[in-house]
Parts: structure tokens; C-alpha cells; sequence
């Protein structure tokens, strides 16, 4: 890519940088989002590009990056308007959970400021921050997706044409724009999924309503990273994820990555027909899948964003990452670049639901 030392590039990971200042920070989120903000850092600063960024007053300031603390109290929204207002800010790489809006609610933010967006699409992003909007259009592309009803409309199953899969491998409640495996929960027994929904229907009424109920499908939990142009697609990792239960909730401890490296030819045809169905879904973006018994991958959800395995993505590449981003981003250049080795990535939070004080 021409004259990347010259950029200067506003680089925001929504969780460490202050978007939850006044907040306790969920500790699995931190440290992922840490993690990656990092790796992003040190790849652009191996390119000779000047990033600034905030960070949260409670967190370590990022090594490859000029960067205000955020405190509580302070104004986030404001707080970052105030350094997007700078004139030698050319663009803006931001890494943001779907939940809530947020990711969403970020763009609008860089796109008032009148700033470069390195990402995908404000539809691409509406259109898989739910993902019952996701699997709707997925499957309406002929795209294998994971079913799902949403748990408030969940009076009788008897209709489902899952439920018999369901009744005999488990239940999955999870939230419809949730990051990660956030509040996500397994269930043996569909009478444990009444009684669950009673109890959050008592409790948050309005949680209720972002809940969706699936089939627990058994297999291979696997993820692509993959970088898109407008008109071309290429898968450039395949991951085994290491998800586990315990007592009833999922919880992601890492990946092996590029470890499902022997399926990319499978994941290539997917992204394939996932960038049809979503044209908008361009630079980096990711996608987990469950590859079934029989060998068929099947949509799980998608990630509009850098996603985790990013931070060991540069020393599996023979080139940088971050330079192969940004050519299809802003010279509509996609690299034919894949993971050459494989690793495995550890993330060792105790519990799904640990907090760092506010």
C-alpha cells in the first residue's frame, strides 16, 4: 500500500479505550479487547503509521499509540469527538461489540466526523449485529444457519422442526446481539428453558425480548477470518475455537489458530456466499461455524470486525495484517496472502461474568 507512513489513524477497541469508563468492565471483554487492540497497534506501527487513541484510566495505555486517559464521569461520545475534530486524522479503525448498538452507534460517530471508516458498511453492520437479521438473510441466500426462536415467544415448541434434535442434544439461550459467549447459556432439558424464562421474565422483562432460544448443535466449533473487497472474498485463517460449559454457561478460553486450516477450501465457498448475500461486509471480518458430524458447516454468526484471532495473525501471515487490511480498504487490493503455520491462543478469565471494579 502507497504512502501508509503518511496516514494517521484514530484507533478506538470500544471496551479499553473508555466506552465503559463509568462502568465495571467485564473482564473476559477487557482482555480480549486488550489483546487485540494491541496487535492492531504494533501492526500499524511496523508500517510507520501514527495512531492515537484513548484509553480507560483503569487500563495500562497502549506502547504503539499516542493516548488521553478516559475517566469516570467523563463523556466517551465527547471525549472521542474531541480527537476525531483533528485535522491530521486521515481514518478510523474501531473494534466494537455488536451489543447494544455499539458497533453501529461508533460508526455514526466516525461518519458525523466526516472521518474515513476502515470497516465494513453501516447495512453490512445492521444487517449481522442481530443475529436473527443474520440468519434471515443467510437463509434466505441458501446459506446452512443455525434456527433459533426468540425465547419470549417460546410457548409451544411443538411446531419447531428442530425440536426433536433439540430434546435430544440440549438447548442453547442466548442474546441476540450478544459479543463473544457472553450471558450464554446450555440447557439438557427444555422444562430447565420454561423455568429460565420465567425467572428472566420476572427479573428483566426487557432482556427477555433480546433472548433467542436454539438447538445445541454437536460438532467442531470453528471460525474464519477472512478480508473482503467489494467484489472479492478471501479466507485467510481457519480456527478451532475452545469453547466449554461449565455448569450451564459457555465459556471461550481461545483458539487454535489457523488449526481448522484442513477446511478452508469449505470456509473459502462459505465467505463466498456470505459476501453475496451481504456485499457491504468488507476489510476484516470473521464468521463462527459448527462443522456437524456429516461435515457441514453450518452458520453460526458473523462479526462485522477485527475478531480475536487477529492477535496472532501477524506472526502466521507472510505479510502484515494490518497492510493487507488496509489495501482492501482503501485500494481495493485484497491479498492472496494465508496462514502459513498454526498456534494456539489462550484466554484464561476466571468466569464469563467477572467484573473489574468501576
Amino acid at each position: 500500500m502507497h504512502n501508509q507512513s503518511r496516514l494517521k489513524i484514530w484507533v478506538c477497541e470500544y471496551v479499553s479505550a473508555g466506552g465503559l469508563a463509568s462502568e465495571a468492565l467485564p473482564a473476559s471483554l477487557l482482555q480480549e479487547g486488550l489483546l487485540m487492540r494491541d496487535a492492531l497497534l504494533a501492526d500499524l506501527s511496523a508500517l510507520g503509521v501514527d495512531c492515537i487513541t484513548s484509553h480507560d484510566s483503569r487500563v495500562a495505555a497502549p506502547i504503539h499509540a499516542a493516548s488521553q486517559p478516559l475517566h469516570p464521569g467523563e463523556d466517551a461520545d465527547a471525549f472521542w469527538r474531541q480527537q476525531l475534530a483533528s485535522d491530521d486524522v486521515d481514518a478510523c479503525w474501531v473494534i466494537a461489540p455488536e451489543t447494544d448498538g455499539v458497533l453501529q452507534h461508533m460508526q455514526q460517530l466516525v461518519q458525523a466526523a466526516g472521518k474515513v471508516w476502515i470497516g465494513c458498511s453501516a447495512e453490512a453492520i445492521a444487517q449481522t449485529s442481530a443475529k436473527s437479521v443474520m440468519a434471515e438473510v443467510c437463509q434466505q441466500a441458501g446459506i446452512a444457519v443455525l434456527p433459533h426462536v426468540f425465547l419470549a415467544q417460546v410457548d409451544t415448541l411443538e411446531n419447531l422442526s428442530w425440536l426433536h434434535a433439540a430434546a435430544k442434544d440440549g438447548w442453547v439461550v442466548k442474546p441476540d446481539d450478544g459479543a463473544g459467549c457472553e450471558f450464554t447459556f446450555y440447557f439438557k432439558k427444555i422444562s430447565e428453558v420454561y423455568d429460565f424464562k420465567l425467572k428472566i421474565s420476572n427479573e428483566n422483562p426487557k432482556l427477555l425480548n433480546k433472548l433467542l432460544l436454539q438447538p445445541y448443535l454437536p460438532g467442531l466449533a470453528l471460525s474464519m477470518s477472512v478480508l473482503s473487497t467489494q467484489a472479492q472474498v478471501h479466507v485467510i485463517a481457519g480456527h478451532q475455537q475452545k469453547v466449554n460449559i461449565q455448569q450451564g454457561c459457555f465459556h471461550f478460553d481461545g483458539a487454535g489458530i489457523n488449526e481448522a486450516a484442513a477446511y478452508l477450501p469449505a470456509m473459502q465457498t462459505l465467505a463466498e456466499q456470505i459476501h453475496c448475500a451481504i456485499p457491504g461486509l468488507l476489510g476484516y471480518w470473521g464468521a463462527d461455524m459448527i462443522l456437524t458430524p456429516d461435515k457441514q458447516l453450518v452458520l453460526v454468526e458473523i462479526n462485522p470486525r477485527l475478531t480475536t484471532p487477529y492477535i496472532a495473525l501477524s506472526q502466521l501471515l507472510t505479510e502484515n495484517p494490518a497492510a493487507m487490511i488496509l489495501d482492501a480498504m482503501l485500494e481495493n487490493k485484497l491479498s492472496d496472502a494465508q496462514a502459513q503455520a498454526s498456534c494456539v491462543l489462550s484466554l484464561a478469565t476466571k468466569t464469563h461474568t467477572e467484573l473489574l471494579p468501576a
